[in-house]
């Protein structure tokens, strides 16, 4: 973060009453997807009763995927940031090992757009996006919640106007 760099959305972690138990039983997962590999490589039962209907690999594949999820959850995190001096906004996301920046130059943009939209059935997210004056859209993030807070100070930071369209999608 240079010192031209301005930030304007901060995701924070997840609660550590919440990322605990999420690394818990991601652990508990990748020690269910040992010892069905175990099983179906060895014939060792690591402490769970076995039987042999199923595919070992694929379940020992799906507690993985499951595990990598529930892990995740101890390092996510979500900034979004602006650079004055280059007129960009950075979209900085955190994961497993490293940050990921992403830059968005506002050279030609028009406004910047926070529309209420649906994600799965019940949950409803903000899709943040950026409209240029050559009609192109460019999705900066999706924000589950806090959407005021961010709504005026990109609003004051890139001297954009900003809309919000509350009618979820």
């Amino acid at each position: 973060m240079s010192t031209s760099d301005v930030l304007l959305f901060d995701s924070g972690r997840f609660p550590l009453w919440f990322r605990v138990p999420a690394v818990a039983f991601g652990l508990l997962m990748v020690w269910f997807a040992a010892a069905l590999a175990a099983y179906a490589l060895f014939g060792m039962r690591l402490g769970i009763p076995m039987s042999d209907g199923g595919s070992p690999l694929l379940g020992s594949l799906a507690c993985l995927a499951i595990a990598a999820f529930w892990i995740f959850i101890w390092f996510a995190q979500l900034q979004i940031l602006f650079d004055s001096t280059r007129q960009e906004l950075i979209v900085r996301t955190r994961g497993y090992f490293r940050s990921h920046d992403r830059r968005i130059s506002l050279v030609g943009s028009r406004e910047i757009h926070m529309r209420h939209v649906r994600s799965g059935f019940v949950a409803r997210t903000w899709e943040v996006s950026i409209e240029f004056s050559d009609g192109r859209r460019e999705h900066v993030a999706s924000i589950p919640s806090g959407i005021e807070l961010l709504a005026e100070s990109l609003e004051v930071a890139t001297k954009l106007p900003v809309r919000r369209h509350d009618k979820a999608a």
